[in-house]
């Protein structure tokens, strides 16, 4: 498991877009690997790919924020997040793979957990069917709330303020 404290967020800079592009293709490598299109295209398709990722989220989520997942000063990942009066929104959080399943995905959502906890908002996001991190997001407390084709809608709640405060009244009276 990765130390908390080497690991650190900043916005994403121009000069990260090769970097991101790879990390983009590695999170959809076995889905191309099947088709088996000749290596130039399947690279072209990628970059196609990433780009309208990126224009969707900018389109749909003005504001939103990019940053780069580093784990002592080396980029390891990114996290997507958006944030509006509703609460936040988790438009992408990924790991290069050979990082994956050491804690680093785990860290970054709990960050955004704290903050959306602070200001008593909601989280977001959409994971594919079937995909192993719905397992890390239902341990953080995200729970099922819809389904569009082959994604799945989760939101975690912060502990309600009014609850949580009477609970430790009660605690600081018996």
């Amino acid at each position: 498991m990765i130390d908390a404290h080497a690991l650190t967020l900043r916005e994403a800079r121009p000069s990260d877009r090769p970097f991101l592009l790879a990390l983009y293709a590695s999170t959809r490598a076995d889905e191309f690997a099947q088709l088996g299109w000749p290596v130039d295209m399947e690279r072209a398709f990628m970059r196609l790919q990433f780009e309208a990722q990126r224009g969707d989220y900018e389109r749909r989520h003005p504001g939103a924020r990019c940053r780069i997942v580093e784990l002592r000063r080396c980029p390891v990942g990114r996290l997507w997040t958006a944030r509006d009066a509703a609460g936040f929104v988790v438009l992408d959080l990924s790991v290069v793979a050979g990082l994956r399943g050491q804690g680093i995905g785990t860290e970054c959502l709990r960050r955004v957990l704290q903050q959306a906890a602070a200001s008593g908002r909601a989280v977001e996001l959409q994971v594919a069917v079937g995909n192993p991190a719905q397992r890390l997001y239902e341990r953080l407390g995200f729970r099922q709330v819809g389904q569009s084709g082959v994604r799945q809608a989760m939101v975690w709640q912060p502990a309600p303020a009014r609850a949580t405060r009477s609970k430790e009244m009660d605690h600081e009276q018996a």
